[in-house]
């Protein structure tokens, strides 16, 4: 099977702040290269969540709080 490469040129309208931190977060200094490596990254965290989805049969927590709110609640031990 042969693969080719695709490259499509695209204009989007993304909050400076945002790019800024996908930036930061990624390591990469070109604008192009951070929202690549984000588009990766994220492609990736959603396969890997639909195959614990997929492992412990139901849907996993995709926010914060409902993460938190999962949370046993554990008394300090002294």
């Amino acid at each position: 099977m042969s693969w080719q490469i695709l490259h499509m040129r695209t204009t989007i309208t993304i909050a400076e702040e945002l790019l800024k931190e996908a930036q930061e977060l990624s390591g990469k200094t070109g604008y192009s290269e951070a929202i690549v490596t984000s588009l990766r990254d994220y492609v990736s965290l959603r396969k890997r969540l639909e195959l614990l989805e997929d492992l412990f049969g139901q849907k996993t927590p995709h926010s914060y709080p409902r993460i938190k709110s999962m949370r046993r609640k554990r008394p300090w031990s002294s």
